[in-house]
């Protein structure tokens, strides 16, 4: 049986790599050791694979066609998308991923209720890139692209969040065979995105999600509805790569490893561990 033996979770907002002046150089400071720390977990983790759950920004999928849930099926992807216009400031690379766990937990998956969108060509942006990019920019591990519909309605509810989570737990215990599995989250916490909000960031949520999380919370987590992610900011959404997570670690404590609200990059910027 496989065992799941790594959570991380950040935010995944490219400042950090191309735009690190418009932050406060303390705060930045601090992120950048929170990602550091984030990486020392996942190298003393060693997991054999990882998925690295994220929304994405309207680059492979679009409103005409927005799955609840997408899971990558091939050799490797690659990324960032944005580099084929521009200089992001970190560079194109190949990721290796797992054909063999993500084709169990996608055919499972249609057994189970749990019915994914498949992609077999990804080219990601830098909700998947940017922490690929702090934690583990060689390459080490494996990575499994999961996309999880945050911006779009309808999209999941955060208890379905929380119940796939949960069902990717059950699933990857019962993998056959003595593997090491981790989960990275990307994304959120409250910010908002071409809107006249932008730049507001939702302290007083943040915290709140952040101390439901670490206390083991899930249910909580799981009962926030869309409109309370939007008053929070209208990009506040992409706490629902994090609620996956909850559920893979349902009744377990995270750890956190950083908060701050950066004014220059208009996000609560968080990150925590489960180990």
């Amino acid at each position: 049986m496989a065992e799941l033996c790594l959570g991380l979770a950040t935010s995944h907002l490219a400042h950090i790599v191309n735009a690190r002046d418009a932050g406060d150089s303390a705060k930045v400071a601090a992120f950048d050791a929170g990602y550091a720390r984030l990486a020392a977990a996942l190298r003393e983790a060693a997991p054999d694979a990882c998925l690295i759950v994220s929304a994405e920004h309207v680059n492979k999928f679009f409103i005409d066609n927005m799955p609840a849930f997408c899971m990558g099926l091939f050799e490797s992807f690659s990324g960032p998308v944005e580099s084929k216009a521009r200089d992001v400031g970190y560079p194109w690379r190949e990721v290796p991923s797992d054909p063999g766990l993500a084709r169990y937990l996608i055919e499972r998956g249609l057994d189970e209720g749990v019915d994914w969108a498949v992609s077999e060509f990804w080219e990601v942006d830098h909700g998947m890139m940017v922490p690929l990019h702090k934690l583990d920019p060689e390459g080490r591990v494996p990575m499994i692209p999961v996309f999880v519909n945050c911006a779009s309605a309808p999209m999941p509810s955060t208890r379905r969040c929380f119940a796939v989570g949960r069902w990717l737990a059950e699933a990857i215990a019962d993998w056959p065979g003595s593997r090491r599995v981790g989960i990275v989250a990307t994304g959120g916490l409250s910010h908002s995105v071409g809107t006249l909000d932008q730049g507001r960031i939702d302290v007083a949520f943040d915290e709140w999600f952040l101390d439901r999380l670490c206390a083991g919370d899930g249910e909580a987590l799981a009962g926030l509805g869309d409109a309370e992610m939007m008053e929070a900011g209208s990009s506040t959404g992409e706490v629902r790569s994090w609620i996956v997570l909850a559920g893979a670690f349902a009744g377990r404590r995270a750890e956190r490893v950083f908060y701050a609200p950066i004014e220059g990059f208009d996000t609560g910027c968080a990150q925590a561990v489960y180990r």
